[in-house]
């Protein structure tokens, strides 16, 4: 069965503020369509974790801000449904372990979803130019 994988972003709290990014996937294409969510949220310590929220309208509101927009990245398969959450998981540690080296903060949920992406695209499991399109998303206020 053929799914789609949307960037979604929440709008900022400030113009210079990051606007929050999580990736959806939903079996339809329209915008009340429900999507599992994919995100990372920064825990007490400081680290990113991995979340996944199910059952979500893909214009909801989230908690961290308002609906600011979506684009799709293309059409997945039943196949990268089973190891999405292997590939949040493993990009979630990426961004911790590049904040340890550089300073907490340095790296957010706009490189965990880039990471995503970026593998998802290398293996050829999105189509080529998903990539750009998610770096050409609002990244600010």
């Amino acid at each position: 069965m053929t799914a789609y994988l949307w960037l979604i972003w929440y709008d900022a709290a400030a113009k210079v503020t990051p606007k929050h990014w999580t990736l959806a996937v939903s079996y339809e294409a329209h915008d009340r369509a429900y999507a599992t969510v994919y995100e990372v949220t920064m825990d007490f310590t400081g680290r990113y974790q991995s979340r996944v929220v199910r059952r979500v309208h893909l214009t909801s509101n989230h908690p961290l801000g308002a609906y600011g927009g979506k684009i799709l990245l293309g059409e997945v398969n039943d196949g990268v449904l089973c190891s999405l959450e292997a590939y949040s998981d493993t990009a979630a540690e990426l961004v911790n372990t590049y904040n340890r080296k550089r300073g907490q903060g340095t790296s957010n949920c706009h490189d965990w979803a880039t990471i995503i992406v970026r593998s998802l695209e290398d293996a050829m499991l999105l189509p080529q130019g998903s990539l750009a399109r998610l770096e050409r998303c609002p990244r600010t206020g």
